[in-house]
């Protein structure tokens, strides 16, 4: 099991280097080092550890990961333009809770992948707005960033957490 993961991180660097080798994409607290790739593959390797950290910094009901098979649906990104993601929906339709960060082949598919997020959260609006209006509060916060080949988004009861951790 070590080998593969081995495997599928070197796999993820090779390919955020071509796809993204030019461009700083850099975060908070973090130093570019795109001679090497360190900064590029360390943000693909962490998705599923940023996402698991927000799910135990934050309050949320019941959540799902999101397949590969289902980011279509749910956000019209096409899996052949996602190196690496980690996402989650509440389990339950009446919580609009959702999460996750998406690195993108290139920077048009993560503006692609930018759009899309944010036509799922304003259609999400839509739909609580009458389906649960309880809800609506943690749209105040939601939130979709795009830091080069990197997008992540959140919609919870506390965004400003959500985009630490997952920024």
């Amino acid at each position: 099991m070590n080998k593969l993961k081995i495997f599928t991180t070197a796999l993820t660097a090779a390919l955020l280097l071509t796809g993204c080798s030019g461009n700083d994409t850099s975060t908070a607290g973090e130093s570019s080092n795109i001679a090497d790739g360190s900064t590029e593959s360390a943000i693909a390797a962490t998705a599923a550890e940023r996402t698991a950290e927000l799910l135990t910094a934050v309050e949320f009901p019941g959540m799902a990961e999101v397949t590969e098979d289902r980011l279509t649906v749910y956000y019209g990104i096409d899996p052949a333009k996602v190196t690496e993601f980690s996402a989650y929906v509440a389990g339950a339709g009446a919580y609009p809770d959702e999460f996750g960060i998406f690195v993108a082949v290139d920077e048009a598919a993560a503006a692609e992948i930018e759009t899309g997020l944010n036509q799922r959260i304003e259609k999400q609006k839509s739909t609580y707005a009458d389906y649960s209006p309880d809800e609506m509060y943690k749209f105040d916060e939601s939130f979709v960033i795009a830091d080069g080949c990197t997008v992540y988004f959140a919609v919870c009861a506390d965004g400003d957490t959500a985009a630490d951790i997952l920024g």
